[in-house]
């Protein structure tokens, strides 16, 4: 009996400390869920990621009628520590009538690059939620006057759907992407008309002349000889 009496507490003991440490467990696997990762393929996008593609670069209208109102704004952001970026926007909202709701452009440029991006934001967010286009450029190469005046190729779009991921065409090197050529010159068109459709060099004159000043100053520092 001696020995039943000492064996029973202990079982009782261990069964205690069994049950308070399955709550924590419970608690700690619902503070922690499962994380869900999505790559996404910007090099070889597969024959449906094309098809989305292709589909929401058509919903860019070809003779767009925009609302009288328009918003451009400029600024500066930091890109890493001891390195920053101007950058002039603009934005134009469409007709009630057109599928899409709002477009927005931007210039950015930073001692390395020059990001010109265009996005589009649909109307009813069931078919498409954001549509955007963006090439980039070695700032040593272009000023950004010379990116808005020229057509230069789009080496990046991107589509956002509402309760889907996310589908991208890129430029990769050392991949052979000839067969993704129609969609990167459907986008480069596209670029290359709502440029001329907002008027940029028109409506950001003064702006991008603020841009090619920081752009003029960057390549200064970098040619300015060194001090020891």
């Amino acid at each position: 009996m001696r020995f039943v009496r000492q064996i029973v507490p202990i079982f009782f003991f261990c069964a205690i400390v069994f049950a308070q440490g399955s709550p924590d467990s419970t608690k700690k696997s619902e503070q922690n869920p499962p994380v869900k990762v999505n790559i996404l393929n910007v090099c070889t996008p597969s024959a449906e990621d094309q098809r989305e593609l292709k589909a929401a670069l058509a919903h860019a209208p070809k003779s767009p009628i925009f609302a009288t109102d328009y918003e451009i704004s400029r600024g500066v952001s930091t890109v890493q520590p001891g390195s920053s970026a101007r950058y002039v926007r603009l934005r134009r909202d469409f007709k009630t009538d057109f599928p899409l709701a709002t477009i927005q452009y931007s210039l950015s440029t930073d001692p390395e690059s020059t990001v010109e991006t265009l996005v589009f934001r649909g109307r009813d967010v069931k078919d498409l939620l954001a549509l955007s286009i963006e090439d980039n450029l070695s700032t040593s190469a272009s000023k950004p006057a010379a990116v808005i005046a020229s057509d230069t190729p789009a080496s990046r779009v991107r589509v956002e759907r509402l309760g889907k991921s996310t589908v991208a065409l890129a430029r990769c090197e050392k991949v052979d992407q000839s067969e993704y050529e129609p969609i990167f010159a459907q986008a480069s068109s596209v670029l290359a008309e709502y440029r001329r459709v907002l008027k940029l060099q028109t409506l950001l004159a003064n702006d991008v002349a603020w841009l090619n000043s920081s752009s003029s100053a960057n390549r200064a520092l970098e040619h300015r000889p060194k001090t020891h």
